[in-house]
């Protein structure tokens, strides 16, 4: 009965997304060709490699909006609903012409964020019922419900641990050649591709001896750099909280896996700053950011709680905006839906009952990878608690699907490489 309830809850969110990327169509300036086939490409590569949608969707969507040079939040939406709905095309495909494909993967996160799911689509009829603009509706809707859409395409694509090391090899080696392109390029970018991989690199590096250490060191070095000039104080926040824990909860060799990796990252960003005229440059502006004051974050946030403390319990339902409204030390705004404060939007817009309902299967989630001290389950419980923290200083337009992909990682890599036999005791089903 979950299972269906888990799927039902994916096909409906999926329904959603594909629902709001047509919409969003028609914010798009000139032709949406490109994009269509772009999906089209995707979709049939997808029935063959159905591994690759998660690594595509969050690598691909980054490299197209580059490569088309359109970086507004309609396109950037739009590019991450048209990967995830090619990828669920694509499953279905496959479940209708194959009869051996692999089902999907059950864990104890799948009520919670089927729950959230529906939370989400009943919030946006609630806002909608309130007079809630629709265009807000959807862009509060396509941030909070990307969340379970994450899950439910880790649960569904990473079903067996050829796909699941497939996947981590194809993010790394792309997100590695994107950070290495963008490396010396002017400007803030980065950080957050790079903060995911960094710690799953770690654990794989405390495992290995010889060249192929040294290759993952290597890496490991790259994407610290990368985290550190991007300037970004919310991935700083993730990643040495991440670093923290592993430092914290890991065996020894993970600890010394850790130490020597992030100091190597350290040097090689000392060194390459001096030999490399465009590293100098991105190098020299940290301290600009760092000083950096908060800006309208603040006034921002009390904006969301004075709507918070209204209606404690529900919000003012998905799409809530304040219209109008003054920040010091910026301009007179309409705030709301999204807030730079992750949990701020949430309290909004859902109310407490909301926040209990997302943060429900994240807590199912640690508290099953908890018991973990020397795997990619550790890993990626580091990267939750690092990301559940810097979602208080970050909003990004693309949703914070980080906080639905991680807890499936957490439990599927408990799954298939459990780090004992009590596997049965974080409440992992085959």
């Amino acid at each position: 009965m979950k299972g269906l309830i888990a799927t039902s809850s994916a096909v409906a969110v999926a329904a959603a997304l594909g629902a709001g990327g047509t919409y969003l169509m028609e914010l798009l300036p000139g032709d949406v060709n490109g994009f269509l086939a772009g999906a089209l490409v995707c979709c049939i590569a997808f029935v063959f490699w159905p591994w690759a949608v998660l690594p595509v969707g969050i690598v691909g969507g980054v490299i197209a909006t580059k490569v088309t040079g359109e970086t507004d939040v309609a396109t950037i939406v739009l590019v991450h609903t048209g990967i995830l709905v090619a990828g669920c095309l694509a499953l279905l495909a496959r479940h209708l012409t194959s009869s051996a494909e692999d089902g999907p993967r059950r864990t104890i996160a799948d009520g919670p964020m089927a729950l959230l799911g529906a939370v989400v689509a009943v919030a946006a009829l609630y806002g909608l019922a309130r007079g809630n603009a629709a265009q807000s509706v959807l862009i509060a809707t396509y941030h909070i419900g990307i969340i379970p859409a994450y899950f439910f395409a880790a649960t569904h694509t990473l079903t067996n641990p050829h796909r699941l090391k497939a996947a981590g090899v194809l993010y790394i080696a792309a997100a590695g050649a994107l950070a290495a392109v963008e490396l010396t390029m002017p400007g803030r970018h980065g950080g957050l591709l790079s903060v995911l991989a960094i710690p799953m690199l770690l654990i794989a590096a405390s495992r290995v001896r010889g060249w192929r250490q040294g290759g993952l060191i290597s890496l490991i070095a790259l994407f610290t750099t990368d985290v550190i000039l991007a300037s970004y104080r919310a991935m700083w926040l993730a990643f040495g909280l991440a670093l923290l824990i592993l430092l914290v909860r890991g065996t020894a060799r993970v600890r010394r896996s850790a130490l020597i990796g992030i100091g190597t990252g350290a040097l090689f960003l000392a060194t390459a700053s001096v030999a490399s005229a465009g590293l100098h440059r991105r190098a020299a502006v940290l301290a600009e950011y760092v000083d950096d004051s908060s800006g309208y974050r603040l006034s921002e946030m009390y904006v969301g709680l004075r709507v918070f403390s209204d209606r404690p319990l529900i919000g003012e339902g998905l799409g809530q905006t304040t219209p109008q409204v003054y920040l010091p030390d910026f301009m007179i705004t309409d705030v709301g839906p999204t807030y730079h404060v992750f949990w701020v939007m949430i309290l909004a817009n859902l109310g407490l009952i909301g926040l209990v309902v997302v943060l429900w299967p994240l807590w199912r989630a640690l508290r099953a990878g908890w018991v973990e001290r020397d795997g990619h389950a550790l890993a990626a419980l580091a990267l939750t608690c690092g990301f559940v923290a810097s979602a208080c200083l970050a909003g990004p337009t693309d949703g914070h699907w980080e906080l639905g992909l991680l807890p499936a990682i957490i439990l599927l890599a408990h799954q298939v490489w459990p780090c004992d036999d009590s596997s049965h005791l974080i409440g992992v089903r085959p």
